[in-house]
């Protein structure tokens, strides 16, 4: 679920939205980013200045929540908030909305496509939103425990796979407590520098197959098994890999990386009694994984 809000700049000779425009309108310290496609949901670094029918990703690293994204529809800007989220992510949210329609010299702005919603109320607005925000965190959470589901949170960096235990913690928060618990939790998660290995996906003749890849000394989360991310993986209901495997990249003193491949059941079979620390319920954290480490694993 999303709330999402657009900009309608007026007049004839509207602006062009540009990469440094929206960087304008944030504080300094927001780094801009994009997901993967096809694959886990993953935020990297945005690259290319060609903004058009990209979905911009607003990661604040003072707290690493889950941010929120923001598009163009030709002259109108456009941001969206998913939710349920921290407090601080709906201030951030807000606060853009407030610079952009100074800067475009706006009295309202559309609220879900259809609610028009004026510059004077939107700290009311504000309020309104982290209130419901707040209450719908705490409905969700206590739905999921009761029927014994994952809480799968995309968060600004990646994916957080929250078990039931945790749920079953956090159903018996208040609702200000469990926003504050919730806030904490995915900072903790996403601020420490890990590479998320991710799967990627290929057709060979007749197989699909997917690759995770472990790189020599990075700190990395590890999935616990193999398995297709639901909703962002880019696959056809029901078509899952036949084949996967681990592709690990090491550096030969003065010569080029070098990757080799084995199965990823191999993979888990030679760390099961490494007693891994746990980063979710489907990943475990691998730290600095050796060249010799990476060599064992060839044998």
């Amino acid at each position: 679920m999303a709330i999402d809000i657009a900009i309608k700049q007026k007049g004839l000779f509207k602006k062009k939205i540009t990469l440094d425009m929206i960087k304008s309108l944030l504080r300094d310290q927001m780094v801009l980013g994009e997901r993967d496609s096809n694959s886990a949901y993953v935020f990297y670094e945005l690259k290319s200045e060609d903004i058009d029918n990209v979905n911009i990703v607003v990661q604040n690293p003072n707290h690493y929540g889950r941010g929120f994204i923001i598009y163009t529809k030709g002259k109108e800007l456009c941001t969206s908030l998913n939710v349920p989220t921290t407090n601080q992510d709906v201030n951030d949210f807000f606060d853009f909305v407030q610079k952009a329609c100074t800067h475009f010299k706006v009295d309202s702005f559309t609220m879900y496509e259809e609610r028009q919603i004026k510059v004077n109320d939107l700290e009311s607005q504000r309020q309104e939103t982290a209130a419901w925000n707040i209450d719908y965190l705490s409905n969700q959470v206590k739905e999921l425990h009761e029927n014994g589901l994952l809480f799968i949170v995309f968060g600004v960096n990646n994916p957080i796979y929250i078990p039931a235990s945790i749920l079953e913690q956090w159903s018996k928060e208040t609702p200000e407590n469990l926003e504050a618990i919730f806030s904490s939790y995915l900072h903790l998660k996403q601020s420490e520098d890990l590479y998320y290995m991710k799967p990627t996906f290929y057709q060979k003749n007749q197989d699909i197959l997917g690759a995770y890849t472990l790189t020599e000394t990075v700190d990395s989360i590890v999935a616990k098994q193999a398995f297709v991310p639901p909703i962002t993986s880019g696959l056809p209901d029901g078509i899952e890999p036949n084949i996967w495997n681990l592709g690990i990249v090491r550096f030969p003193d003065n010569a080029e990386p070098t990757i080799d491949y084995i199965p990823y059941n191999t993979f888990l079979e030679k760390i099961k009694d490494l007693n891994l620390e746990e980063y979710d319920q489907k990943h475990w954290i691998l730290r600095n994984p050796s060249k010799n480490f990476l060599e064992r694993l060839l044998e």
